[in-house]
């Protein structure tokens, strides 16, 4: 069920971005704070938001594409908190791997959405 693997996953990625607010908190470093919060907000948020409107609009789930949202927004949470981690780890020459994941992101939510108005 997708609705289900997409609650799964961001129960896992709020779990990760648990452990890098704790690592941050305890070496007093707040540098990858960017990082924390694209991992949250991508990976808990975003994920299990749209894993509870497939689950109370099935029929959007039941759309051909709707399971290549699930693997693109893994793309994108993947890859935004790996291209901001490197960035804000003093690597600006792993940049393009968060542009690429952030244009990702905005395609795999526009596909979300034309599923969503073509199917509800």
């Amino acid at each position: 069920m997708l609705a289900g693997r997409f609650i799964k996953s961001s129960i896992i990625y709020i779990i990760l971005g648990m452990i890098l607010g704790i690592y941050m908190a305890a070496s007093q470093d707040h540098s990858q704070m960017p990082t924390h919060a694209h991992l949250n907000l991508l990976g808990w948020v975003t994920m299990a938001l749209m894993g509870l409107i497939y689950k109370n609009w099935p029929i959007v789930a039941e759309a051909k594409l709707a399971p290549l949202t699930y693997w693109l927004a893994h793309v994108t949470v993947i890859g935004l908190t790996l291209g901001v981690g490197l960035l804000y780890a003093g690597m600006p020459e792993y940049e393009p791997i968060a542009i690429i994941a952030a244009f990702i992101a905005v395609f795999n939510m526009a596909l979300f959405g034309f599923l969503f108005f073509r199917n509800s």
